[in-house]
């Protein structure tokens, strides 16, 4: 179940990464990689995302608090009594201080509660906005854009251009029961109107009777309130059936551009929170990331760079790897790293960032193999994420 393990050292670095078989909690500061490796999101994160791990632990230097970083890697299969079960061993016999990712909503609520009752850092990458409302912990930061903030950045500026008659296809688990709701009430508060939605499961592998149902509907737009390989299919299949309706993914991400294809992509458009190609220093991040694994980053691998990299400069500044004195300073810090992220980490445990809108390139605008979106605005963290007037987090002072 365990995939790898990676010891890094002073002395290891000057070699390049070293692999370790055994080492003592107390000798190292283990921290633990619990991810989607084999499913939908695997391409987008997994075994991509432990490159960019290995990136910052090895810019950090190897070591903190004079002991070498050490890095656990797992797939939790999207089976929350999996992630459960790696998660409470890591912690119990391994002497984990920090798990992160688990990049499904329902393996990341099942851990939550789990890092709160053991009081371990839980640098998350589940969406669902439950994490930083009714379930979140002093433990917690989150670190990937939620379900609120994608619903809203992409669904109120397409109502207003006039994309009504919305449909939405949703993947049939917490994240994408929540990016519905979210969607629905971005939609409808823009004066648009949701003629109907459907749910599939993860195993789902045909979607033409989703499409068909919409488009006997009426819909004009259908919202994509899934991800990854289900959201891939989707839109081939529709490219298939010659639909002529605007389809509006909520999660795309660089790598789902390139596997369907910027020809089956006309006129989609899209939000992310990082793009390789933005500027100087993202360009400059993503050499080096893809020098090291063959392609850009994504803005998953960005993502666990930049949370692994602020995590262990909390550690050092607080001279522990206890959770709270460590959460203490993730949130009195700035988040600055090699990604040019600008953020903060606000008192319910959200990752207060900015938000890309971009479009799909035409095959003839693209210069390059993954030359494939151009950014078209910026949408401001403060406007994009849920209030904290609205919160529902035990943690923020009313």
């Amino acid at each position: 179940m365990v995939l790898n393990k990676i010891s890094i050292s002073a002395l290891a670095l000057a070699a390049g990464l070293a692999f370790a078989g055994t080492a003592q909690a107390e000798d190292a500061v283990k921290i633990g990689f619990l991810s989607d490796i084999s499913g939908a999101s695997g391409v987008l994160s997994g075994e991509s995302s432990v490159t960019a791990i290995e990136m910052a632990i090895e810019d950090f230097g190897g070591e903190v608090l004079g002991k070498k970083i050490e890095l656990l890697v797992a797939d939790q299969q999207n089976k929350p009594d999996v992630g459960l079960s790696i998660a409470r061993e890591w912690i119990d016999t391994k002497g984990v201080t920090a798990i992160l990712d688990v990049n499904n909503s329902a393996v990341a609520l099942a851990v939550n509660d789990l890092t709160q009752e053991k009081k371990i850092t839980f640098l998350d990458g589940g969406s669902t906005t439950k994490l930083t409302n009714d379930a979140c912990s002093p433990y917690l930061s989150q670190w990937i854009p939620d379900t609120y903030s994608l619903a809203y950045s992409l669904a109120l500026p397409l109502v207003k251009a006039g994309n009504d008659n919305w449909f939405f296809i949703t993947v049939d688990y917490a994240f994408g029961h929540d990016l519905e709701a979210k969607g629905i009430a971005a939609v409808e508060s823009a004066g648009g109107k949701v003629v109907g939605s459907v749910r599939h499961s993860p195993q789902t592998t045909d979607y033409s009777a989703f499409l068909l149902e919409a488009q006997s509907k009426g819909a004009k737009t259908i919202a994509l309130a899934t991800f990854g390989s289900y959201m891939i299919n989707i839109i081939k299949q529709a490219n298939e059936f010659g639909m002529d309706v605007k389809l509006v993914p909520f999660f795309m991400a660089l790598t789902d551009v390139k596997s369907i294809g910027l020809e089956n992509l006309k006129n989609v458009s899209g939000t992310t929170s990082f793009y390789w190609d933005r500027n100087e220093k993202t360009r400059a991040f993503s050499d080096r990331y893809e020098k090291k694994f063959g392609r850009p980053a994504t803005f998953a691998n960005a993502q666990q760079y930049e949370a692994v990299t602020h995590y262990l400069k909390a550690v050092k500044k607080a001279g522990t790897t206890d959770a709270a004195a460590v959460q203490k300073e993730m949130v009195a810090m700035p988040v600055e790293a090699a990604t040019d992220v600008s953020a903060y980490i606000r008192e319910d445990g959200r990752v207060m960032r900015d938000m890309y809108a971009f479009d799909v390139k035409t095959p003839a605008e693209s210069k390059s193999e993954w030359d494939l979106m151009k950014v078209t605005a910026t949408a401001d963290k403060e406007e994009i994420n849920q209030p904290l007037s609205q919160s529902t987090c035990k943690l923020v002072k009313k």
